[in-house]
C-alpha cells in the first residue's frame, strides 16, 4: 500500500479540498493540522530533486537530496491564501496549522503570508530539533522572532509520532529535565503543542523487532507506544506492547507533587497571566548553561540546563511555579539560584 499524492495544479483538486474544509468547518471544527505543509505543490515537470550538499539542513543530508522540486513550492502559498480567506470568513475564525519541515528561516516565516493571510501557526521544527542546551535553544529563538512578520505566532513542540518523546530525546530520561523542557514550551512566545505523555513526563516505550510496525529506519514506534492510564495499562489489546507502566496517569492524577499536576498548574498559570498569552520575548542575561528571559514587565522565567548550579542576577519577585514545587511563594531579591536542572518562574 502507498499514501497517494495529489495534482495540486488541477483546480478540480483545490475545488474539492475546498469544499471538505466547509464542511467539517459548517459543522463547528475550530481548525486542521496540515500535514506537510510545505509540499503539497510538486514541480509541475516532475523534475527530480538535486544530490544534498554540506550548506543543505541536517534531514536533507541526511536523506541525500534538497527538496526544491517536491517541496516548498512558490505556489503553494497560493492554496493557503485562499484556505485562510475561507477560515477567517467563519465567527469565530478557523484556525490552520502547519506542519512544515522548512529548516530555512525566512523560508519557513513565509508560511504566514506577507500580510498575515496564509496559515495561522507553522510548527517551529528548528526547535524541536536543538540540543536541549541552553545556547542552542536561546539562538533558536533569537532567529524565529527575528524572521517572523510582525503578528506572527509559532507552534511550539518537543514530541511527535516523527520524532519520538522529548523525555527521551532531549532528557535522558531526566524528570527534572523534562519540568524544564515544559517550563519552556508554556512560557515562550508562543503556543504549545503537547504530545500526548508529554505531560507525564513519559519516555519512549520499548518495541521488539517483532512487534515494530513502522517502516522508517530507526524506527518511530517506541515514541508511539501506548498511553499507560493505569499501573495495569487499561489497555486490552494495544497495537504496540506497553511493558512499562511505573509512569501512569492514573497514580499522577492522584500524587499532586506529580508531572501531570505540575503540567496543569502551568497550563492554569499561563491562563492567568496575559504576559504569557501575549507578552514580547526579552533575552535577559544568564551565566553559561543557563538560559532567562522576559515576557511582557512583570513575568521572568529562568531555566539551568547545565552541569553545574547557577546565580542569575538582576531577578526579582516571588516564584509563582518552580521544577521544584517546594520553591513556590520563595522571595527573590536580585539573584536566582539554579541547581542543574531546575527552573522557574517569577513574576513582580
Amino acid at each position: 500500500p502507498e499514501q497517494p499524492d495529489l495534482d495540486w495544479w488541477n483546480p478540480e483538486v483545490r475545488e474539492e479540498f475546498e469544499r471538505i474544509l466547509r464542511f467539517w468547518f459548517d459543522r463547528g471544527v475550530a481548525g486542521f493540522r496540515i500535514d506537510v505543509a510545505n509540499a503539497l505543490v510538486k514541480d509541475r515537470e516532475l523534475r527530480d530533486n538535486p544530490p544534498a550538499t554540506e550548506n543543505d539542513d541536517p534531514w536533507s543530508r541526511r536523506r541525500g537530496f534538497t527538496p526544491l522540486y517536491n517541496a516548498n513550492r512558490p505556489e503553494v502559498h497560493e492554496i493557503y491564501r485562499e484556505w485562510r480567506a475561507l477560515a477567517d470568513g467563519y465567527d469565530p475564525p478557523r484556525v490552520l496549522v502547519g506542519e512544515a519541515w522548512v529548516w530555512d528561516f525566512a523560508r519557513w516565516a513565509a508560511f504566514w503570508g506577507t500580510e498575515a493571510d496564509e496559515l495561522n501557526m507553522a510548527f517551529n521544527f528548528q526547535l524541536l530539533d536543538a540540543p536541549f542546551e541552553a545556547d542552542a535553544l536561546r539562538e533558536v529563538v533569537e532567529r524565529t522572532q527575528a524572521a517572523l512578520p510582525p503578528g506572527a505566532w509559532p507552534a511550539l513542540t518537543g514530541s511527535n509520532h516523527d520524532v519520538r518523546r522529548f523525555t527521551t530525546r532531549w532528557c535522558h530520561g531526566n524528570e527534572a529535565l523534562a519540568r524544564c523542557a515544559l517550563l519552556m514550551l508554556f512560557t515562550l512566545r508562543g503556543t504549545p503543542f503537547l504530545y500526548y505523555g508529554d505531560e507525564l513526563a513519559l519516555a519512549d516505550g520499548h518495541v521488539p523487532p517483532d512487534r515494530v510496525l513502522d517502516c522508517a529506519e530507526p524506527s518511530r514506534d517506541p515514541g508511539r507506544t501506548p498511553m499507560p492510564w493505569t499501573a495495569e495499562g487499561g489497555w486490552t489489546d494495544p497495537w504496540l506492547p506497553l511493558t512499562d507502566t511505573s509512569r501512569n496517569v492514573e497514580e499522577e492524577r492522584a500524587d499532586t507533587a506529580s508531572t501531570l499536576h505540575f503540567t496543569r498548574d502551568l497550563i492554569a498559570l499561563r491562563r492567568g497571566r496575559p504576559e504569557l498569552q501575549a507578552g514580547d520575548y526579552e533575552e535577559l542575561p544568564a551565566p553559561s548553561g543557563a538560559w532567562a528571559w522576559r515576557r511582557g514587565e512583570n513575568v521572568t522565567i529562568a531555566l539551568n540546563l547545565g552541569r553545574v548550579a547557577v546565580d542569575i542576577a538582576g531577578i526579582e519577585g516571588t516564584i509563582e511555579l518552580a521544577t521544584e514545587r517546594d520553591r513556590e511563594d520563595e522571595k527573590v531579591t536580585g539573584h536566582l539560584h539554579l541547581a542543574p536542572a531546575e527552573g522557574a518562574v517569577v513574576v513582580t
